[in-house]
């Protein structure tokens, strides 16, 4: 069958004119009309943002700034592209560093230069016909409707499609993104069932690192990698089941084989950096925060928390000058941005005070405090928590103390983080009093969620609504809060019928909950009230 673009919108992105041309005239044989071309990454985001494409026919290599893996990965950060759109990287270079940099991301296909016009139409006819029966499913995707995208799923799957594996892998991402873990592992199962597919079984193995079976999932992991060296996925789940068994050692080997396999992924080299600086392998550390730092220069996943990573190294290597040196390149990247204004400021208490400026450490750690009670949207723990450390370097304990309730607020029924903040007093010789102020503050939280819970059980149902709301906009991290606050929400649903207001507000708190914990096993079971209420699978 001839390829037939008729009505398809193709964007074109290429540094070269000529190379622009001829695929606009390739197009344009295959009857394409509405055929938009860009020089460049900004010229090309800056397209897709003003237009939904069916087809994007990217260059690898465009010169300075983006290149076309970071196009792609900022493309499917910000969605600007769907299920069912077409991406396929073009390019001349065939090296092992940008082969797995930008298949790791997933083009939908990979054509090398040079190539015929028979081998672009045989290429683009076959994802064309793969992706035929997403169409449906996108724009469920597209409406922000992820259940009624499974539901479409499991319809077009009872008819045996020829795309079956595409459709099933379909449904397990829209499940895994919604925190479902059982019914991810079903359809993995499902997949394999069939045929022994790698992504399904990676996908077993995440199911068993959410359930907690780190062994079955280091195991599972670990055979994966050795049948099949190039899934760079599986070491990524393989370092983190490595840290939850706490052997910190294996999980940044495991960090370093993938690196070697793949290069350039800056989440990669954030993570490494982050657990060697956890291993005290300050050398390493340094060197990946600087990596990160490079390679995401053009990059949306480009963060201050690289540059403060880089600066804590500096400062623990006994060199403050350059952890000062470092914070000018935040203040260069990221505009003065509420976050990072944060993080510089937090961090050059902690510098000042090294440096024993102690004026310099307390205008920072005002300006820090400022910016920290005004910013909209959750803090990251680690910056709360080093706020907290320069309260105490500086002498303000009372101050101190508020950031630290301020987590354990947030996570009362973390151990982790419980067992950080215990650590921070254990340094400072405040052993008692830290864990006199833990106990108290997590107590707080227990009576709140307790008096909660009383007015449900009592059938006051509106009541602990309005309680939990109130609950959750002042710890809008806590776990336990926002599973109570869905739940009474579920409950008077289930009572008096569904509204579109309370459908929204649960599942803002059911969205909170899978980012905080999705395997929790109440989160799961509230999920499937949500989805029996809302008539989906």
């Amino acid at each position: 069958m001839a390829l037939d673009l008729t009505g398809k919108k193709i964007l074109v992105i290429d540094d070269f004119p000529e190379m622009r041309s001829m695929l606009r005239k390739m197009g344009v044989a295959f009857r394409a009309t509405d055929i938009d071309d860009a020089k460049d990454g900004d010229g090309a985001l800056k397209a897709m943002t003003k237009k939904k494409y069916d087809i994007i026919l990217c260059d690898y290599n465009l010169g300075d700034g983006k290149d076309g893996q970071q196009i792609l990965e900022e493309a499917k950060f910000k969605e600007l592209i769907n299920y069912s759109t077409t991406f396929m990287m073009i390019t001349a270079e065939n090296t092992t560093e940008m082969v797995m940099g930008a298949m790791e991301y997933q083009p939908d296909g990979y054509l090398t230069k040079p190539f015929t016009k028979g081998e672009f139409s045989a290429r683009l006819e076959k994802i064309k016909l793969r992706k035929s029966d997403l169409a449906d499913i996108e724009k469920a995707i597209q409406r922000k409707d992820p259940l009624g995208a499974i539901v479409l799923c499991d319809k077009k799957l009872a008819d045996k499609p020829s795309n079956t594996f595409e459709i099933l892998k379909t449904k397990a991402d829209l499940c895994e993104k919604l925190g479902d873990v059982e019914a991810s592992s079903e359809t993995y199962e499902k997949a394999l069932a069939i045929r022994d597919v790698p992504w399904a079984k990676l996908g077993v193995a995440k199911v068993h690192y959410h359930h907690g079976d780190y062994m079955m999932a280091r195991d599972m992991l670990q055979d994966l990698i050795e049948e099949n060296s190039s899934i760079v996925e599986a070491y990524d789940w393989l370092a983190k089941t490595f840290e939850a068994l706490d052997d910190l050692i294996e999980a940044q080997k495991t960090l370093v084989d993938a690196i070697n396999v793949s290069p350039k992924a800056i989440l990669r080299q954030k993570e490494l950096a982050r657990i060697a600086y956890k291993n005290n392998d300050l050398e390493t550390a340094e060197s990946s925060f600087k990596k990160a730092i490079r390679v995401g220069k053009n990059s949306c996943f480009k963060s201050p928390s690289d540059f403060t990573g880089l600066a804590k190294v500096h400062l623990d290597k006994g060199s403050p000058t350059d952890a000062l040196k470092t914070m000018s390149g935040i203040r260069d990247n990221f505009n003065n941005t509420p976050d990072a204004t944060l993080q510089v400021a937090v961090m050059e208490s902690a510098i000042y005070n090294n440096m024993g400026q102690q004026e310099l450490a307390e205008k920072a750690l005002d300006e820090a405090t400022h910016v920290f009670n005004n910013i909209p949207g959750t803090i990251p723990t680690d910056i709360t928590m080093d706020l907290a450390k320069s309260c105490f370097a500086l002498g303000k304990a009372d101050q101190a103390e508020d950031f630290i309730k301020y987590v354990v607020r947030n996570h009362h029924d973390d151990p982790e983080i419980l067992k950080q903040t215990q650590e921070l007093f254990n340094s400072l010789g405040m052993e008692e009093a830290g864990q006199a102020l833990i106990n108290s503050t997590r107590q707080e939280v227990i009576d709140i969620n307790n008096k909660g819970v009383k007015l449900a059980k009592e059938g006051k149902l509106e009541e602990s609504i309005d309680f939990f709301a109130k609950a959750a906009s002042g710890m809008p991290e806590n776990l336990t809060v926002n599973l109570n606050a869905a739940q009474s929400l579920l409950m008077f649903m289930q009572k008096k019928g569904k509204q579109d207001k309370h459908l929204y507000q649960t599942r803002q708190y059911l969205d909170r909950i899978r980012k905080i914990k999705s395997s929790d096993e109440k989160y799961q079971k509230l999920l499937a009230v949500y989805k029996k209420i809302t008539g989906t699978k």
